[in-house]
Formats: C-alpha cells, structure tokens, sequence
C-alpha cells in the first residue's frame, strides 16, 4: 500500500462484529510498527510479540510498503473467550470470506493477481486470553501483498467498507482476476474460458442495461441475450446499440472466442501468447464496458 493508507484507523463490520482496525504507521527510520491500539494505549503483550516477531510489514520501493498485519479492536464475551466458543467461531469463519472481498477489491485496483498473496498456514486471527491468546487457523490463508502499485488510502477504505457491506468485486472483474490468476498458475486453458466468459458478462451487461433503460422488461431482455449466438454477436449486438467495445470484432472472434472455443470444446492447450493477447482483450472490453467503480 501507499505511504498515505499507513496508519489508518477504520471502523468495520465483520460477520456480527464490529471492528477497529489500527494499520501500522511509518516510523522515522523507516520501519512498520503498531505501538498503541486505537485508544493509544499499549497491545497486549502476547499479541505485540507475534507481529514484533514477524515484523508488521517493511518497504519495498519508495511509496510501497507490504503490510503483514493490522491490530483490531472488538468486543467478545470474557466467558466465551476460549478457541471452542461459538462467538469466536462464528468470528472467525466471518473473517475469511469479509477479508476475501477486501482482498479482490484491493488486487482489482492494484493490479496485483490474486495468486502473488502470500500463501500460508500460519493463524490470521490473534486475540488475547487469559494465560495466552487465541488464533484463528484456517486450512489456507493469504496475507494482503499489494505490489503492482501502491493501494491509495481511499481504495483502502473502500476495499474495506465493500467488505463490510457484503458488495463483492462485481463478477466480470472477478473473472478477469480469475484468468490472471490461472495463467500466473500455468493453467492456460481457465486462463481463456474466464477471459472469455468475463467478456461475454460485460457485452451482456451493457446490452441488458441499454435495454432496460428503454422500458424492456427483464423477462425479454433475458430471452433476446440468451437467443444471441456467441461472443461476436453479443459484440455485434453491443455496437449496434451504441457500445464501443473498443476491440473490432473481427479480433475478438480470432484472438479470443476461437481460441477459447478450442480450449472448452476440444481440450486444446492455449500458447502463452494466445492467453495473454485473450486476456488483453477481454480487459479492454469489459474496462470500456464495465469499468470498475471508483473507490
């Protein structure tokens, strides 16, 4: 993230509860370091000697820091406080899918593939006990690196409260992070299908919002998509009601519907250059089309 979001306190809403969450702020020789919580007072010894023990985060270039951790502040039940209770159970299992959407909003802003985070199994989730603390330990977990460019503060907020709101990424983006994921992973083929399938949401969903906007009923607009046959007649369909996809047809059909159509239906191995050009494309249109919501 950039220097501005270090040191930033935000309220949120996780499952049930309610949150302050206190960023590590730049200290003077350059280093991360969370010394109070959002009162100003000192973290609990236990939970200040995991991070301190792993470091809150460092710099990596100028203006781009990661960040490993953040202290949070909320309310549990003394009683309950142990890792078999159900209140923090049900925290915890919030956790994961509220810090999944700030993770996609976060990458879709940044350009970071979801597959660079940091993958670990090491416990997300530390909160003092009596005689300890307690962690959350999930089967897999990943710690938000944002690295292609720094995170603003305000997408940081807004990554945040879209997470607290429940308002996941819409899905063509969450299919083109899908693609870029696939082909960071090597598998070329999804990389293509959700490439594909991304572009084929945003030409449907400007066909069905022009549409609509013209007093159509939903039931209609839903049969006149679904009777179209194939991405270059939704592009067709798209231009011819004033889209601009700003990718011709004639390219889409060559460098992206072919080349998914022999993936899906014949199991053909896309090259490296054919998922990227597809992935090209289908950022393009579904940017022109869809672009994502400003943070």
């Amino acid at each position: 993230m950039g220097v501005p979001a270090l040191g930033l306190i935000e309220r949120v809403r996780i499952g049930e509860h309610a949150v302050t969450l206190a960023f590590p702020s730049l200290q003077d020789d350059g280093s991360l370091r969370a010394s109070s919580d959002y009162r100003g007072k000192p973290l609990p010894e236990q939970i200040a000697q995991v991070a301190e023990g792993r470091r809150w985060g460092y710099r990596s270039i100028d203006h781009l820091y990661y960040v490993s951790y953040a202290s949070a502040s909320l309310l549990l039940d003394p009683q309950e406080a142990k890792p078999d209770s159900p209140e923090f159970g049900a925290l915890s299992k919030a956790y994961f899918g509220w810090f999944r959407i700030v993770q996609e909003w976060a990458s879709a802003w940044s350009g970071q593939p979801l597959g660079n985070f940091d993958v670990s199994h090491e416990s997300a989730l530390h909160l003092p006990a009596r005689g300890g603390y307690l962690s959350a330990s999930p089967v897999q977990t990943r710690t938000i690196f944002i690295g292609a460019r720094p995170l603003s503060r305000a997408e940081l907020i807004g990554a945040l409260r879209h997470a607290s709101r429940g308002e996941q990424l819409p899905v063509e983006h969450r299919l083109l992070l899908s693609a870029h994921d696939a082909q960071s992973g090597g598998d070329l083929r999804k990389a293509v299908i959700d490439a594909a399938t991304a572009t084929e949401v945003a030409l449907g969903s400007y066909v069905a919002d022009h549409l609509r906007g013209r007093g159509l009923k939903s039931d209609f607009i839903e049969e006149v998509i679904e009777d179209v046959n194939g991405i270059a007649n939704l592009h067709k369909l798209c231009t011819h009601l004033g889209g601009d996809p700003k990718v011709s047809q004639k390219r889409l059909g060559q460098e992206l519907a072919n080349v998914r159509n022999r993936a899906a239906h014949r199991g053909a191995l896309p090259t490296p250059e054919e998922a990227t050009t597809a992935r090209g494309h289908a950022q393009t249109i579904v940017r022109a089309l869809r672009p994502i919501p400003e943070a």
